[in-house]
C-alpha cells in the first residue's frame, strides 16, 4: 500500500480503542501485513485509496464502489468508507484476491472477493505522465532559411 493509506491506517488505529470491534480486527490485520511502497510502483492491480473497483461478498451480486477515506454525503451507494469493515477489507487487496471480513456475532464470516479494478489513481496518474512525455517532441524555434544573426543594415530605412 502507499504510504499515505498506511498513515491513515494508522491513524484509525490509535483513535479506536474498543477491542472487540471487527474494524480495529481488521485494521490490526492490516498495519501487521502491510507492504509500503511508492506511489510509483505501485502496482495497478492494487485497491488504494480512491480507487474504483467491483467487489462481491460472499453469493451476492457484484458491486462497484470508490474506496474513499470517510462517508461521502450525496454518493449513497457509490462509494466504501474506510471507516466500515468491506471499505477497509478492499484496501491493499489485488484482483482476485479476497479476505474473510471479521463479524462481531459468531455466524460463519462473510467472504469478500475484489473482481476487477475499474479505476485507480496511481495508475492514471501514471499514465497520464507517459502521454505527456510521449508527446513532447522536438519543436522548430528558427527556420534553416532565415539569416539568425542578420546585419544591421537590414533594419534601417
Amino acid at each position: 500500500m502507499t504510504s499515505k493509506d498506511f498513515a491513515i491506517l494508522e491513524t484509525m488505529h490509535d483513535r479506536r480503542h474498543m477491542l472487540a470491534d471487527p474494524v480495529r480486527q481488521l485494521l490490526e490485520h492490516k498495519l501487521d501485513r502491510a507492504v509500503v511502497v511508492f506511489c510509483e510502483d505501485i502496482e495497478p492491480t492494487l485497491v488504494t485509496l480512491n480507487t474504483r473497483l467491483r467487489y462481491r461478498v460472499s453469493d451476492t451480486p457484484p458491486r462497484s464502489a470508490i474506496i474513499t477515506q470517510q462517508p461521502m454525503e450525496g454518493m449513497v451507494g457509490q462509494c466504501l468508507s474506510l471507516q466500515t469493515v468491506r471499505g477497509l477489507a478492499c484496501l491493499g487487496l489485488t484482483e482476485a484476491a479476497s479476505i474473510s471480513l471479521p463479524r462481531r456475532d459468531s455466524a460463519a464470516p462473510d467472504r469478500l472477493v475484489v473482481e476487477a479494478i475499474l479505476f485507480q489513481p496511481e495508475s492514471a496518474r501514471r499514465d497520464r505522465l507517459t502521454q505527456q512525455l510521449a508527446r513532447r517532441s522536438l519543436r522548430l524555434v528558427h527556420s534553416a532559411d532565415i539569416d539568425i544573426d542578420p546585419s544591421p543594415d537590414r533594419f534601417r530605412k
